[in-house]
């Protein structure tokens, strides 16, 4: 339940703060915070035994609703990216000149290219003939590439903190609240992912969970 609760209130200290609609640059903290911790950590969690808030779905319902999430979670980071953008193309600002910026990119690019593993995946019937990849190993590799996208999602998000807008707008409890939820959701995503997919004695390398 931390993981539900950190996904929302963080969403919410942004939303709060910067008021999306008071100009262009607003909409690119709430979207991030949007999509990255509400929509694309709710599209994880919900596989999770302990943590999802549908245990009793049937797991292509449950791959039903991660592919909804995940491509919401998907267009609202875009949007938030679009907004940021043409915010400094506006302000004749120079682009990705801080570690958030780059690591932002980086981010974005990443979860792009998981998205598109996620189709595969989704799609494997109409595309495995041509990509000549096993549906196990897919899966596996997709929740591996998924491990390493939420720590780039946490680690930009984290220097998110403390950049110039953070900085001056968060009250410091805020600052902290933030922080906190970022960490407890992504600890929360990260665990499950671990355990479910990653290679462990006695777990076949992971392919059990990889072929349910």
């Amino acid at each position: 339940m931390v993981a539900h609760i950190s996904a929302i209130v963080f969403p919410l200290i942004i939303i709060v703060a910067v008021v999306p609609g008071s100009s262009l640059f607003s909409w690119h903290p709430s979207l991030m915070a949007i999509g990255f911790s509400l929509l694309m950590s709710e599209g994880i969690v919900l596989f999770s035994q302990s943590s999802s808030l549908i245990p009793s779905w049937s797991r292509p319902d449950k791959a039903w609703l991660h592919a909804v999430l995940m491509g919401a979670g998907m267009c609202s980071v875009c949007l938030g990216f679009l907004a940021i953008f043409f915010n400094k193309r506006l302000a004749d600002k120079p682009h990705f000149t801080t570690w958030h910026g780059l690591f932002g990119l980086t981010t974005v690019c990443i979860a792009g290219a998981q998205c598109l593993g996620g189709s595969l995946v989704k799609y494997y019937r109409y595309v495995g003939s041509y990509i000549k990849i096993r549906l196990a190993d897919l899966k596996l590799y997709h929740a591996t590439s998924g491990l390493l996208s939420f720590v780039l999602f946490t680690v930009t998000l984290l220097l998110s903190l403390y950049s110039g807008w953070a900085q001056s707008s968060l009250h410091w409890l805020a600052w902290y609240a933030s922080a906190a939820c970022i960490s407890a959701t992504s600890l929360v995503v990260m665990t499950h992912i671990t355990a479910a997919y990653m290679p462990s004695p006695g777990r076949g390398g992971g392919y059990m969970a990889a072929r349910s």
